[in-house]
């Protein structure tokens, strides 16, 4: 073995997610925290017709989705967004600022998320939920440091716990289903374009598998099948979710609610169903928090490969022991402790998602000027492709910039 080889060798990452951890770590990733919070306020925007926003929300993301699987299958890098907007434009610099969108995205999600986390827990028990927050980062940059087997395995294991919490909602729905009338917009057509741009953020996730790519077994064909999968589990558990939520308790009073999920289980089986939910939450924001430390982590040392000078390339190094881009997991670890010390970030979280929305926009366009010069050989083609134009792509950069606009609006108004 000569010394290039051996320095390669050092700086890859272990293979060791195939297809059944993919798809649960999508969807993990996925259902995270979004769900329990934001069914609330969009059958508050449109009533028991929540259904069929979470139909137009889950066909929107799906296109972008399919682009994911597309250039993931081709370039199975763990840089991803960085290295679709590099081979497509040939521009560095725009290809830093949609690494730097994603990463900011990340960084600050995570945050979020763990002082979500820090917030459920204080509802049973005093602590502060910033403390809460830091420790919760802590653990997780630890366990992904450890091996992705370690992030792995826990994630499978919280994912099934978010979705027995889920599936406990449907199942005490189930005997109220057809007690009310799904098809009512109760604020017209435009209550249901308002609650679908609120629940696409619900599906926000099935992105960061592209960026696993380089620890995962034969990933160009395990990543594009596990964002399909992940995807549809999520969107199926989502409609039986609406339909148990409404039927079980009233648009009026879950539109209102903090939390609807917890109302829910209350109002079917008494006070004990609330802090079951309330401890489901717990582990829902908890396999977030991780999982999101994990993709970001990757975007970092894929940007710090010394291919690319973006970065210095001490961002790229691995740990030999447990195979994991240790620089990177610490640095993004630490940056999410920032934000999260400063204890609110509604604002800052909502501008994050109009970041991550621009980065959809790039992907589908990338996607499309790839496909146009004839580049992608080989690989997963998504339905949709007409003498070199993906329409696919085309159709998902259009609903990403509706959706980009959409929530413009809502900032503003």
């Amino acid at each position: 073995m000569d010394v290039d080889d051996a320095v390669r060798q050092v700086g890859e990452l272990r293979r060791a997610i195939g297809l059944p951890a993919a798809t649960l770590y999508g969807t993990g990733l996925i259902l995270g925290a979004g769900i329990y919070a934001v069914i609330g306020v969009a059958i508050g925007a449109t009533g028991p017709s929540v259904v069929f926003a979470f139909v137009i929300a889950a066909v929107v993301a799906l296109f972008t989705g399919l682009s994911y699987a597309d250039l993931s299958s081709r370039y199975p890098k763990g840089e991803a967004e960085y290295l679709y907007t590099l081979r497509a434009f040939s521009s560095r610099r725009l290809s830093e600022l949609t690494a730097l969108g994603r990463v900011a995205t990340g960084v600050i999600s995570a945050a979020a998320v763990s002082l979500a986390f820090g917030g459920y827990l204080s509802a049973i028990a005093p602590i502060d939920p910033v403390i809460t927050a830091v420790g919760l980062l802590a653990v997780a940059t630890a366990i992904n440091w450890w091996g992705i087997e370690a992030s792995t395995r826990v994630n499978m294991l919280f994912t099934v716990i978010e979705i027995s919490g889920l599936l406990l909602i449907i199942w005490v729905g189930l005997p109220m289903v057809g007690t009310v009338e799904l098809t009512a917009l109760t604020h017209g057509r435009a209550g249901l374009l308002e609650a679908s741009f609120l629940v696409f953020f619900a599906y926000i996730g099935f992105e960061a598998l592209a960026n696993l790519a380089e620890e995962t077994t034969h990933a160009e064909v395990t990543i594009p099948r596990a964002i399909q999968l992940s995807l549809l589990i999520c969107t199926v558990l989502y409609i039986a979710v609406a339909i148990a939520a409404v039927a079980v308790v009233d648009a009026a009073i879950l539109g209102v609610s903090t939390a609807p999920l917890a109302t829910v289980a209350t109002a079917a089986v008494g006070p004990n169903g609330g802090v079951i939910l309330v401890v489901i939450a717990l582990f829902a924001t908890a396999n977030t928090a991780l999982m999101i430390v994990v993709s970001t982590s990757r975007v970092v040392y894929g940007v710090g490969k010394s291919e690319y000078r973006s970065l210095p390339p001490v961002f790229a190094r691995v740990d030999a022991d447990h195979g994991t881009p240790v620089v990177a997991i610490v640095a993004v670890g630490f940056a999410a402790i920032a934000f999260a010390l400063i204890g609110s970030l509604e604002l800052v979280t909502m501008l994050t998602n109009l970041a991550l929305l621009s980065v959809f926009v790039l992907v589908n366009a990338a996607a499309l000027k790839l496909h146009r010069s004839g580049e992608l050989a080989g690989g997963y083609d998504p339905p949709l492709i007409y003498r070199g134009l993906s329409l696919t792509a085309l159709v998902g950069m259009g609903a990403s910039m509706l959706m980009l606009g959409g929530y413009g609006f809502l900032l503003i108004s």
